[in-house]
């Protein structure tokens, strides 16, 4: 069993998420500050708690990068972060997933907006 965000708490306020654009085959996530490695659990449940139920399938953590499994939606996706570099996307697990790509960034565009 996953664990499911919806009973988490955000600890980054919404407003640091610059952007988060669609590409085929992930979406790219810019944040208006520079972030550290430490700040990757707040910042993942900054992106994925708007979009709830996300159930968290598995988290994998390196020297510069961490990736978290989630489902949504009957989907499964890969969120990635890269310390050194400052980058974070999503994306599809399988072909399926990431056709639904749209609909996870239509998503969390509506769910930033709204905050």
């Amino acid at each position: 069993m996953g664990l499911k965000l919806s009973i988490m708490k955000p600890i980054t306020p919404l407003q640091n998420i610059e952007l988060i654009s669609y590409q085929q085959d992930h979406l790219s996530i810019t944040f208006k500050n520079e972030w550290y490695q430490e700040d990757i659990t707040s910042l993942s449940e900054l992106i994925l708690l708007p979009t709830t139920p996300v159930v968290i399938q598995e988290k994998n953590i390196g020297a510069d990068r961490e990736d978290i499994r989630f489902s949504w939606s009957k989907n499964y996706f890969v969120l990635n972060f890269d310390y050194y570099s400052q980058s974070c996307w999503i994306e599809g697990q399988d072909n399926a997933s990431t056709e639904c790509l749209s609909a996870l960034h239509l998503a969390l565009n509506s769910a930033i907006l709204k905050q």
